[in-house]
């Protein structure tokens, strides 16, 4: 058995980090083609703003069906559906068209990724989630660093239709390993409970909002996001202005970020005990805010190297820890839209950031923004500290299935969160 899941889990990781490549792929071979013919920079901006809005604003509210539908069935039809998209998105070069394409596919990913987080133990085991979880990063960041050069040549030897026509490809695949995996993750209610819509909309959102632990998890790391997220802006300033890096050097710097991910998914983050998960998420915050601060007040290209690493591996320690916190105390008929609204808050918060980002390099650069990212994070994890770090084990380990009845009361909390 024990063999099996673990097959079924590297085909899953293996198609799902097949489809990140995909999604590289386009966006590189889109923004080139915006560029080439001589599109506005908000424009080409909005390419991954039309991916993420959709996961923000919509992904909350149609996330009932996630629990509603048997996980490997949903994933199937929506990674179809989103073939279909991509292949259209292949043929035309009409900007308006273009963008509304993405954000159906973006629909997709908001539905997608919520399903794949409930499937990931049904195959590695419930026992062996963090595992789990760390595997899909793995191949989910590997993906997200093989794209970006592999679109660069496609586009060079051939065009940009055949490169989306391969991220049309990976969906396709993706579905098809989905078709073929034996394991299925059924309801564990029909998640209605009598209730119309957005009471269960609101039942997601207040889960999580009512666990102390998960609230404060959540929002120390959306609001470390909103510093962090500078990043996204400010490196490219920092890195040609402040350390004086040629075209190569900002290649081997933004690539470092990504090594960094890979190393803690590969090495560190299915070793960590459930326990230590709410230290981990401090830590790892403290150690992003720290790298930051450093790279930018030491503006060295070999300090800037390994505080981009750090700054990776903090990076995905974070999103690791929250996954399976929300898998530990979120009542699993419940859990689908528990992770459909971090979601939406941990992306809205990294838009949030990255609109922050320009401002904020024109009045104090790139390595002034980069100092105020560094402290901005260090404080806030530092100020979560009571909560995270002093938590009994016996709150830690409580999974909190109050059940669906506590999660109504909680959904009133909302605001407070």
């Amino acid at each position: 058995m024990s063999r099996h899941r673990n097959a079924a889990l590297l085909v899953v990781a293996g198609a799902y980090g097949l489809s990140s490549m995909g999604d590289q792929i386009a966006v590189v071979s889109l923004t080139l083609r915006l560029h080439d013919q001589g599109q506005p920079g908000w424009v080409i901006s909005s390419l991954v703003i039309a991916g993420v809005v959709p996961v923000v604003m919509v992904g909350p509210f149609i996330a009932p069906l996630v629990d509603r539908v048997e996980s490997r069935r949903l994933i199937v039809i929506v990674t179809a559906l989103q073939a279909l998209v991509a292949v259209g998105l292949a043929m035309t070069s009409d900007v308006a068209v273009t963008i509304g394409l993405l954000i159906l596919l973006g629909v997709g990913l908001a539905l997608v990724s919520p399903a794949l987080q409930l499937l990931v133990p049904q195959l590695s085991g419930d026992e062996q989630a963090a595992r789990g979880y760390a595997r899909l990063e793995t191949f989910r960041t590997g993906g997200n660093i093989a794209g970006p050069a592999l679109a660069g040549v496609l586009v060079a030897q051939f065009d940009g239709r055949l490169a989306l026509l391969i991220n049309a490809a990976t969906f396709a695949v993706m579905t098809v390993a989905f078709l073929l995996l034996p394991v299925r993750r059924a309801p564990v209610s029909d998640g209605r409970s009598g209730k119309g819509w957005l009471a269960q909309v609101h039942q997601g959102i207040g889960v999580l909002a009512g666990d102390r632990l998960l609230r404060t998890a959540i929002g120390t790391l959306a609001c470390a996001i909103i510093f962090t997220a500078m990043l996204n802006v400010a490196r490219v300033f920092f890195i040609r202005d402040d350390l004086h890096a040629s075209n190569a050097g900002y290649g081997w710097l933004v690539t470092a970020h990504t090594v960094g991910m890979l190393l803690a998914s590969v090495l560190l983050a299915g070793r960590i005990p459930l326990r230590w998960q709410p230290r981990v998420l401090v830590g790892a915050g403290c150690l992003m805010g720290t790298a930051l601060f450093v790279s930018a007040s030491v503006p060295l290209f070999t300090v800037a190297l390994a505080a981009f690493v750090l700054t990776g591996m903090a990076n995905s320690l974070q999103g690791l820890a929250i996954r399976n916190l929300i898998h530990d105390r979120v009542p699993p008929e419940v859990r689908g839209r528990a992770f459909a609204s971090s979601g939406a808050a941990l992306n809205g918060a990294n838009l949030t950031g990255t609109a922050l980002g320009g401002p904020a390099v024109s009045l104090m650069g790139g390595a002034g923004t980069l100092e105020v990212a560094g402290v901005g994070t260090l404080v806030v994890s530092l100020v979560a500290v009571p909560v995270l770090v002093r938590a009994s084990k016996g709150a830690i380990e409580q999974t909190g299935p109050a059940g669906v009845e506590a999660v109504e009361g909680a959904s009133d909390q909302v605001s407070d969160s």
